[in-house]
């Protein structure tokens, strides 16, 4: 079947290629020079021309027929035999030689697999001891910080500018009683933006748990070096309210508020509150006696009031 494939492919080709050269026109002869035309040419003789023939049809346009000029070589090529090698059969020694390279392999990855299982083993342990490492060094670090922290905010509250009630100092003037708060500011360092306020009260009974301690008048500034003491703040009780305390029919309150900030940076605002109850005896004028004594929870500064409990 291939050859005869072949012999059909063959034989076109050929066909193709006689028809390409019968569709070739002839090539023209070269021109002869003038004289060697004039000196072959014999002697024109004047003879009556014949008349020419009549024009022949063209052939009509299209392929034109293939003229073979004789046999074709065709080349015929043979397909490929498929050859199939059969080994020889192998002997015992063989056999023997391929088990043991199994053998040998076989054994080769089982101690392989131990090794890798035992790296495994090392690097999950050296992760665990990192990690347990990192977690121990993480609370030292906090720990460290804490300490730090700590240290910083003794540091602070030993050096920082505290300012508390130094005591109450009276006196009479005229018509009213005199009472002034001393400043005092037992800080190492001064204050910064204090401001002071300060009122009073006479009641006719105790002043109540809920009672509001409101100031009349703006706060006042004030400068506070370390150590320094200053009276600021004083309050004016009526001579008739001071005779109606004496007579026990009216009681006498003083209270105040002093707010600043310390030199140190990240640190909250402090402040200082008291309340006093004015305890007379005597007679006026001249002749009067005047204490003072603690009243109610407005004794207190900023740390006492961030725990509750302390206030209870």
């Amino acid at each position: 079947m291939s050859r005869a494939v072949c012999a059909g492919v063959g034989f076109a080709l050929a066909v193709l290629l006689a028809g390409r050269a019968v569709a070739q026109p002839p090539r023209p002869n070269p021109p002869q020079p003038v004289a060697q035309a004039q000196a072959e040419t014999p002697p024109i003789q004047v003879s009556p021309q014949p008349e020419p023939p009549p024009p022949q049809p063209s052939p009509p346009a299209g392929p034109q027929p293939v003229i073979l000029q004789g046999p074709v070589p065709v080349k015929v090529i043979d397909t490929p035999v498929q050859v199939q090698v059969i080994e020889a059969p192998k002997t015992e020694a063989q056999y023997d030689a391929e088990q043991k390279e199994r053998d040998d392999r076989a054994a080769l990855a089982d101690q392989l697999s131990i090794y890798a299982a035992l790296l495994v083993a090392v690097g999950a342990f050296l992760a665990a001891a990192f990690a347990f490492q990192t977690f121990y060094l993480a609370l030292t670090l906090r720990a460290i910080r804490r300490s730090a922290d700590q240290t910083r905010r003794n540091m602070a509250a030993a050096q920082r500018a505290f300012v508390y009630l130094g005591g109450l100092e009276w006196s009479e003037a005229g018509s009213v009683l005199r009472v002034a708060p001393i400043w005092a500011n037992s800080g190492a360092t001064p204050t910064r933006g204090l401001r002071i306020s300060t009122n009073w009260k006479a009641s006719h009974g105790e002043l109540a748990g809920d009672f509001a301690y409101t100031y009349v008048r703006p706060p006042e500034h004030l400068f506070l070096g370390p150590g320094a003491r200053a009276e600021f703040g004083t309050v004016y009780f009526p001579i008739r309210d001071v005779q109606a305390a004496l007579e026990e029919r009216m009681f006498l309150y003083v209270w105040g508020r002093a707010t600043y900030e310390d030199m140190f940076e990240s640190t909250q605002p402090h402040f200082f509150e008291f309340c006093y109850r004015v305890e007379v005896q005597g007679s006026t004028p001249n002749n009067l006696s005047v204490s003072f004594a603690q009243y109610g929870l407005r004794n207190r500064c900023d740390e006492e009031a961030q725990h509750p409990e302390v206030n209870v």
